[in-house]
């Protein structure tokens, strides 16, 4: 094993054990040892083409969208910098790298199949400068210190010798793979972005040597034109089998779709069991078209958006202006050619809105000029409340322009309802982008980096605003806390299930909920007793590192909180010995998509001393929570109830259908009226959007299949062509450019989604049972309920499912509304 003591070889030596082994400058093997945290502040100098490079040993790994990944901790995982990441940097901003790659992309985990990034490298053996007997991949080799790599830019032999290596490969791939994409695709819009003709070009290539009759092989049989798929087109025989839409399919969308079948002459790529796409498991999310360097998967166009009726001062901008863009540099022109609609130009007059507060948020704007007010925090009217028919409370308003970016990325992310209104000061253009496009846009570096920032100043804002801790608080104190934690807060995404920490660990962090659902599970004697359920806006974990215990329980508030105050003003600067860390007083686990604000410990109790309000408020909120008295309308009811309420997820119901069975005489008007309200508009027949079936809950309550408008709305995430949405009452929508790909029937846990057959969507396809002809095929789109009022006209919902029963027995409230009825 290597060691810290043990020399390094400036370049590896390594023939066949490229990723496992190195050698020391007396040529004897090393095993190469993985990277640690500490490697991120060790920088090696390089050289690329003559141009000296200095980047980290190691870098944080991160996700498909550019994220670094984090564990609960906030730990990273290191992974060693590569030459093709050096050399990424040494582009700068305007991208033109040396490198060139068909199989690699930076989101994606290096393969080096496709050995176009081969590169020369020069490094010590035996304390004497000394090459590399083969070219080795720059996507894949890690930097060291020392290090001179030459690539097919580089000056003399070096730079000859990559040149014709990469000539020849390219050469050979273009014989048999360089088409142009089958139709109905677009194939003049996508051929100047095919990858494999522009390194073709590169390389200064007019036409293939190896393009002749004579070596000409039949093709195989599953390398023909796969158009089975109602959305993509697949073409085996322009495949160069980078596999960069299998780790697209595995890695970024984690379908698990696409792999590898057949050997020699007829290996290409699967769906499935190498089943056609149409009739795969395939989800049709896009991922591989975009990811696909030739023409072997394009798509058909179909799924057009429209822009909505009546719209004025609203434009589709084509895709070839958003590639002139510098904010769509790094978007890939296959996803803008796709996605076509889903950005718009607003111009705006003064005194236009962008958007209102509470409204739902499904798009971003980004200020192309013009200046816009924000307004948020707007305090508004109680129902019945006559004399606060005004907003009572109009914070100061902040003034954006395009130096800022845009507005509305946090609301848009998020999912969230908007949280402040944006009203133009003077005439100016905004483009509007929708979710999956603003996806697409982050993943880009510097981006993201952009993005980032401005959403971390406004989320910190927003969470605090929000949270029942400093709600309320004096304006010079609100102030004052925004400032201490500017710097101190960190933000955690939490997946679905995953445990944030269990009842026994030690205290070493506090946590805001800022999106999404936690289920606390208070376990004893070795079972769970009692379950509990906090929403965005509540603290956790702030009994642990008060250190309160039990038998704090029925001490006055004063008690502790001057107890608390005396030990952290004796301290000193050592803060954490004046409060011992407590343990854990639950298991806490997130229920659904979940972003959390975390505090560390010493931050924590240095946020304690300086803020007597809110150490009091935490102590009282502690004190309250370990007597039992918060949430006793839950905890009150038994914990089975409670156990069924969480698992039934009616936590997350902002509109459930609830049929009360003492009254409900199985008339089925409910379903009846919904059928006649809807008719035959959306899908060229009479479709119903709920079932008069369902789970029970508290005895005669039963929950109707029928969507819920859940505050967490799994069947939005990863629509490939954003056609699901809020509607102005939060109710979910269904656009009609819906490809039909099921995955937001597939995401709903409930079923309260249906694909069905659009009848005024047709296309054409081959008779199974006679080849020679074809058959009209209705495509599927997706429906749910839309508490009939899908264009939003109405100033609140009216769905005729309550309306038409004839019995009082349907109604639809929040889950909070229900558990409280029962």
């Amino acid at each position: 094993m290597a060691t810290e003591d043990a020399p390094v070889a400036l370049a590896a030596r390594d023939d066949d054990d490229e990723g496992l082994f190195s050698r020391d400058i007396n040529g004897q093997l090393v095993r190469l040892d993985s990277p640690t945290e500490s490697d991120y502040g060790k920088n090696v100098t390089l050289q690329i083409d003559g141009k000296p490079i200095t980047v980290p040993l190691a870098e944080p790994l991160k996700d498909a969208q550019g994220n670094v990944v984090l564990d609960i901790d906030g730990r990273t995982t290191p992974r060693y910098t590569t030459i093709y990441d050096a050399a990424l940097k040494l582009a700068g901003d305007d991208g033109k790298i040396a490198i060139p790659v068909l199989c690699h992309q930076p989101h994606m985990t290096p393969v080096a199949v496709c050995r176009m990034c081969v590169v020369q490298i020069y490094g010590q053996k035996r304390g004497k400068r000394a090459p590399e007997r083969k070219l080795l991949p720059a996507c894949q080799h890690q930097v060291k210190a020392g290090m001179e790599v030459f690539t097919m830019n580089g000056p003399g032999e070096d730079g000859e010798r990559v040149r014709r290596a990469v000539g020849v490969m390219t050469e050979l791939l273009t014989a048999e793979h360089l088409k142009p994409a089958p139709l109905p695709a677009p194939a003049a819009d996508l051929a100047p972005f095919n990858e494999l003709q522009q390194l073709s070009d590169a390389c200064g290539l007019k036409g293939s040597r190896f393009k002749l009759d004579v070596l000409a092989v039949a093709p195989h049989p599953g390398q023909s034109l796969d158009a089975s798929s109602s959305v993509f087109l697949v073409d085996h025989s322009a495949c160069i089998l980078c596999d960069r839409c299998s780790r697209a399919c595995d890695e970024v969308q984690e379908n698990h779709v696409i792999g590898r079948t057949g050997k020699g002459k007829s290996a290409g790529i699967g769906f499935d069991l190498n089943d056609p796409m149409g009739d795969s498991s395939c989800v049709q999310c896009g991922e591989c078209m975009v990811s696909c360097p030739t023409s072997a998967i394009t798509f058909k166009p179909v799924g057009k958006v429209k822009l909505p009726q009546g719209a004025r001062n609203v434009e589709i901008i084509p895709a070839e202006e958003l590639m002139r863009d510098s904010l769509f540099a790094g978007v890939p022109p296959k996803f803008l050619f796709w996605q076509e609609g889903l950005v718009v130009r607003r111009r705006v007059k003064p005194g236009d809105f962008l958007c209102h507060q509470g409204e739902p948020g499904n798009t971003a704007f980004v200020i192309k000029s013009g200046s816009f007010n924000v307004i948020a925090g707007k305090e508004k009217a109680k129902p019945g409340d006559k004399k606060r028919a005004e907003p009572v409370k109009a914070p100061e308003p902040w003034k954006v322009t395009a130096a800022d970016v845009g507005v509305g990325e946090m609301t848009c992310l998020s999912g969230t309802p908007r949280s402040a209104e944006v009203v133009a000061l003077e005439d100016g253009e905004v483009w509007e982008v929708r979710r999956n496009v603003l996806d697409r846009i982050m993943r880009s570096p510097t981006q993201r980096d952009r993005f980032e920032k401005i959403y971390r100043k406004r989320a910190i804002g927003l969470v605090l605003r929000s949270a029942e801790l400093f709600k309320d608080l004096p304006a010079d104190e609100y102030k004052k806390c925004v400032e201490f934690l500017q710097s101190r807060l960190t933000f955690v995404r939490v997946n679905p299930g995953q445990t944030i920490f269990e009842q026994g660990d030690w205290a070493d962090a506090f946590y805001l909920v800022r999106l999404g659902h936690v289920r606390v599970g208070i376990s004893q004697f070795g079972k769970e007793a009692t379950v509990i359920y906090r929403s965005a806006g509540s603290v956790i974990g702030e009994i642990g590192l008060l250190a309160v215990s039990p038998d704090d329980a029925m001490k006055p508030a004063e008690e502790v909180d001057r107890f608390l105050a005396e030990a952290l003003s004796a301290a000193g600067d050592n803060l954490s010995s004046a409060v011992p860390a407590g343990q854990r007083s639950a298991t806490c686990t997130a229920m659904d998509h979940l972003e959390l604000a975390r505090v560390g410990r010493n931050d924590f109790l240095e946020m304690m001393l300086q803020f007597p309000i809110v150490r009091r408020r935490l102590v009282e909120v502690s004190l309250t929570r370990l007597r039992g008295d918060v949430d006793t309308a839950v905890v009150g009811i038994g914990g089975a109830l409670m156990r069924e309420y969480v698992k039934q997820g009616l936590y997350q119901g902002q509109s459930l259908l609830v049929l009360d069975l003492d009254k409900c005489t199985r008339c089925d008007e409910c379903t009846k009226a919904c059928v006649q309200e809807h008719g035959t508009e959306s899908h060229g027949l009479p479709i119903t959007r709920l079932l008069r079936d369902g789970l029970r809950f508290g005895g005669d309550h039963l929950i109707a299949t029928s969507c819920r408008s859940c505050k967490d709305a799994y069947c939005m995430i990863g629509c490939p062509v954003d056609a699901i949405h809020r509607g102005k009452h939060q109710q979910i929508i269904i656009e009609d450019h819906c490809i039909g790909c099921g995955l937001c029937a597939s995401n709903c846990p409930y079923g309260n989604i249906w694909m069905l057959p659009n009848l005024n969507d047709q296309m054409e396809s081959a008779n199974p049972d006679n080849p020679t002809e074809t058959q009209k095929i209705a495509r599927p789109k997706a429906a749910t309920c839309d508490q009939c009022d899908a264009e939003g006209e109405r100033e609140k919902p009216l769905p005729r499912c309550v309306n038409a029963c004839p019995h009082d027995a349907a109604h639809r409230m929040t889950g909070d509304q229900l558990l409280a009825k029962v």
